[in-house]
């Protein structure tokens, strides 16, 4: 993803190239465009409504890091790592890239929970250690949309 050059043209890339083809493919999903708590909202109608949520990441050398919440140590994410919510523990996945690579990481909350900065999440500046490109395998892009719609369907 050489081509890519920050997490926000990343996340576009995602929701283009990935996700509308997949929520075109049934329309008991709709997959929504504001970002307030999450990156990416799902929903699933029917007679079975769920929500599902994507954290979305992008790694480039250039930030030294991967951070994820506010710099105070809150928001979103770390709340959710923290708390082990069942809800989220089910319906929220991460997507990472790294601009090193052609491929992606798909994983739920137990991964980015086993590769914290500090090994925990702290007080501030949470973020993922940069090993986990390295010991977490990573899947194509094929690879990705089946994975995705498997945790939806």
């Amino acid at each position: 993803m050489r081509d890519i050059i920050n997490e926000t043209a990343f996340e576009n890339h995602i929701r283009k190239d990935i996700l509308n083809n997949i929520i075109s493919e049934n329309q008991s999903y709709k997959l929504f465009n504001f970002k307030k708590a999450v990156d990416v909202l799902i929903a699933k109608n029917g007679a079975n409504p769920e929500l599902y949520f994507l954290e979305i990441k992008y790694h480039k050398k250039s930030h030294g890091r991967l951070g994820f919440g506010h710099g105070k140590g809150g928001g979103f994410q770390p709340e959710l790592l923290k708390d082990r919510t069942d809800y989220f523990e089910k319906n929220l996945r991460w997507i990472l890239g790294n601009e090193d690579s052609e491929n992606y990481w798909f994983v739920d909350n137990s991964i980015p929970r086993n590769y914290l900065n500090g090994d925990s999440v702290g007080e501030k500046y949470n973020g993922i250690k940069l090993k986990f490109f390295n010991e977490v395998t990573p899947i194509s892009k094929s690879e990705l949309i089946e994975k995705i719609k498997e945790w939806l369907y």
